[in-house]
């Protein structure tokens, strides 16, 4: 059974990048995720993963792009 009813995205993450000096560890990441939904991030060692994760915490400053949670920037 299909389950139709419309989602609020909980996170937006909207033309995000991060830049190290020289090096583009992320680039242009945009993704929503919704509440009772299960969603994975994947990739090989080196693809950014982490630093995605410390940018939407906070740990990390985006160099440009927004975030919002709970439609809080």
């Amino acid at each position: 059974m299909k389950d139709n009813k419309k989602t609020t995205p909980i996170l937006k993450v909207k033309n995000v990048s991060k830049y190290f000096g020289g090096i583009h560890a992320l680039d242009n990441i945009s993704f929503e995720l919704s509440t009772n939904k299960i969603t994975a991030l994947i990739g090989p060692n080196g693809s950014g993963k982490t630093t995605l994760f410390n940018v939407i915490t906070g740990l990390y400053k985006a160099t440009k792009g927004s975030i919002h949670f709970k439609k809080r920037d």
